[in-house]
């Protein structure tokens, strides 16, 4: 067992020790990596197999365990959070050791393997592709796959051979060896078959404190042409705009979008921004359909306090982030007139779906790393709503079974004094509206004295849309959604706040254009779509707005905002410079493969000649501790006396006794031992032997040991015996 625990800690830390050793692996071990993974993992798992029951007292065993954690929390962790961690990492290295090694229980091998496969896993993640000119093969994942699973199989039979129950059976050699002359093969044919680029490596940048500007480029038509159309200045040229007091059109490189996204949020440019800023590029929609609002969240639930929240249990929520395996139907299609079945197309940079009401059908997202950042694509079919205010206010009336239903999007629960300001307000503006649509209508067209300034506020209480109703009368997006919505159910009409994306003709200026033309030109999917039907949609597109359900239409969505004041001269985020990605089409050539021979060879060799060191270690370390035990008087010495000279004989050759075994049927093996192995089990289970009687069958046992010794028929035997005897105080105090 002891030698199986070593071979397993060994291939732990060579796996988390290939940073250290190669250069196309790019991983920095900090003092909090080093404590963790370096100390404290192989250290509870060393407590856990040397010094826990039988050979210590549990007490004793997790009382020390406990302090070594507690040491190296208070001198790597660093923090409430990584004191978390080590507490829960070392905790699992100490339990897992000892079910494992102890009990042999069989689910505690299971994380085990994980956690090793996770380990390899992320080194080849973290593997970059260097030229063969710095001394780093371009296969260097390949490799590290290879050692991988050759490290998980040998981490595999070395489980198998801990939890054997007999584990001394001849057959168990066969069965074992012959599970690596099957994997082996097998590993090898896996390494010859997987390509030497089957890594696809996503650049990442660390935030920093101050992040370097990126680099915009121009891509306007005063500028250089690009291959495939995209236009590339000379410099950045600053505050550049474009004719006739456009905006202009700035490119960024693709593997820069992140970063360029990141600072323009932190500096108030990305959604909700103000003025002053750029507006980034977050999806191009293909619709025939203008406007075409595109929701990611519904909000439907009413605080007195919070205002309107999303309901988590709601299908169209559910949907937005939803993996999809195979496509997506929704179940509850109402029968609502004046719609129409659109198909939309979506090239998004966001992961998370933003569909248009009403959905109908969604296919799973394709991820496609070759067109960076438009990474995520997916089609979906909506039952847009094609009503006219004409439809509106001509219609019904709620029936009791519609107000039965909709009772959620009808409740309005709030502070009574708010709640009469709010109506207030709301019984002028309904005095002569008489249907549902009529006060829709109604409410919108109250708006006309207030200012609309472009933004996304998160702040959505009921205090904020007071304050924007009565006091400052000025908001953005969020204000008049939210109190269009407030508005709507104290008029007794069902209303809700939707968030997303907008889609609209108005909002595409000549920079949008030409960058939807530029987008067309590198990313084949749009090609397969009219340009009359593009959108191009960028952080300054970011909307919130209300949802009204009409008898026989059902929730239509509305423009809040349609009445408003219009914002004030530079105050429109859509009148920003317009910022794309710089798309070039990755395709990666195919290379032949060819085996690292001289690479594979080192490894090989360096893990045999560890292995091997390893192997001598622990049986000459063993043997020295052996002889100093066995010099001990009493039963601990004999017991070591009796393993002592059973390893002995094993390095002799002889066969190794079973732990089914007594030591008389193992002495018919080796008859010269019968003698002995009589006065040896006296000593061992004589109860009761006095001390004048132990030294006299010690002596007894003396002799025969040099009977045998002089028996000449065993050269294993004897050199065995010889070494034995040569011990002082071995058997005779």
């Amino acid at each position: 067992m002891t030698i199986l625990f070593i071979l397993r800690s060994l291939l732990y830390l060579f796996a988390l020790a290939i940073p250290f050793a190669h250069s196309g692996v790019v991983i920095d071990y900090d003092l909090y990596g080093l404590g963790l993974y370096f100390l404290l993992i192989p250290g509870q798992a060393v407590l856990a197999f040397f010094f826990s029951p039988p050979a210590r007292r549990l007490k004793h065993s997790l009382l020390a365990a406990g302090l070594f954690q507690l040491v190296l929390s208070l001198l790597f962790a660093g923090g409430v959070s990584g004191i978390l961690q080590y507490f829960l990492l070392g905790s699992w290295s100490f339990l897992s050791t000892w079910l494992l090694f102890r009990f042999r229980w069989r689910i505690a091998a299971v994380p085990e393997l994980i956690f090793l496969a996770a380990v390899y896993l992320r080194l080849v993640n973290f593997t970059r592709g260097l030229s063969s000119s710095a001394g780093v093969p371009d296969s260097l994942p390949q490799l590290l796959l290879f050692t991988g699973i050759a490290a998980l199989l040998m981490q595999l039979l070395i489980i198998m051979l801990i939890l054997r129950r007999r584990w001394e059976e001849p057959r168990g050699t066969w069965e074992y060896t012959s599970v690596l002359a099957v994997a082996v093969p097998l590993l090898l044919a896996a390494a010859l078959l997987v390509p030497g680029d089957f890594v696809q490596h996503t650049v990442v940048f660390n935030q920093l404190f101050e992040p370097p500007e990126p680099e915009y480029r121009p891509l306007d038509e005063e500028a250089e042409g690009l291959p495939g159309g995209n236009l590339q200045g000379r410099s950045p040229l600053e505050g550049r705009r474009g004719r006739n007091g456009q905006p202009g059109l700035y490119g960024l490189p693709a593997d820069r979008w992140g970063e360029g996204r990141r600072r323009g949020e932190r500096d108030g440019e990305g959604e909700g921004s103000g003025t002053g800023g750029r507006q980034y590029a977050v999806m191009v929609v293909a619709s025939p359909q203008d406007p075409t609002y595109l929701a990611d969240g519904y909000y439907d639930s009413f605080d007195p306090v919070r205002g309107f929240g999303k309901a988590l249990e709601m299908p169209l929520n559910e949907i937005v982030g939803r993996r999809l395996l195979e496509t997506w139907f929704n179940p509850l299609i109402p029968r609502d007139r004046s719609r129409l079945n659109t198909e939309i197309f979506t090239l998004s940079t966001r992961p998370e779906r933003t569909l248009a009401y009403l959905p109908l059908r969604a296919e799973p997202t394709i991820f496609d790393p070759s067109v960076h950042p438009f990474t995520y694509s997916y089609p979906h079919v909506a039952a847009i709503s094609v009503s006219d205010p004409y439809d509106w206010v001509t219609s019904r009336d709620y029936s009791s079974r519609e107000r039965e239903q909709l009772s959620g999007e009808l409740e309005i629960d709030m502070d009574p004094a708010a709640e009469e300001r709010f109506r207030s307000y709301l019984e002028p503006v309904l005095a002569e509206a008489e249907g549902p649509g009529e006060k829709i209508l109604a409410i919108l067209k109250s708006f006309e004295e207030l200012q609309y300034e472009i933004g996304f506020d998160e702040d959505v209480s009921v205090t904020a849309m007071e304050h924007f109703l009565f006091t400052s009368k000025s908001g953005d997006c969020t204000e008049f959604s939210n109190t269009a919505a407030i508005l709507g159910r104290l008029a007794g009409i069902p209303s809700r706040v939707v968030t997303g994306y907008l889609a609209s003709e108005g909002l595409q200026t000549m920079s949008h254009l030409q960058g939807l033309m530029l987008l067309r030109e590198s990313i084949p999917s749009l090609k397969d779509h009219p340009l009359e039907e593009l959108y191009l949609v960028t952080t300054a597109h970011r909307h919130s707005w209300p949802q009204f359900y009409l008898p026989d239409y059902g929730w239509i969505d509305f423009e809040s905002t349609q009445y408003a004041i219009p914002p004030l001269p530079g105050g429109d985020p859509n009148s920003q410079d317009v910022v794309i990605p710089l798309i070039e089409n990755r395709t990666v050539a195919g290379r032949d493969f060819q085996i690292p021979w001289n690479l594979l060879r080192q490894v090989m060799l360096s893990l045999f000649i560890l292995l091997f060191a390893a192997l001598y270690a622990y049986r000459y370390g063993r043997e020295v501790l052996l002889r100093h035990l066995a010099s001990r008087p009493g039963r601990k010495g004999l017991l070591s006396t009796e393993k002592l000279l059973l390893s002995l004989l094993a390095n002799e050759g002889l066969r190794l006794k079973k732990r089914s075994e007594t030591p008389r049927e193992y002495a018919e093996v080796v008859p010269e031992l019968g003698p002995f192995v009589g006065i040896y089990e006296k000593l061992r289970f004589k109860p009761g032997i006095s001390t004048e009687e132990e030294k006299k069958l010690r002596k007894e046992l003396l002799d025969e040991l040099h009977k045998a010794v002089s028996l000449r028929r065993r050269r294993g035997l004897k050199g065995a015996l010889y070494r034995l005897l040569n011990l002082k105080g071995v058997v005779f105090p």
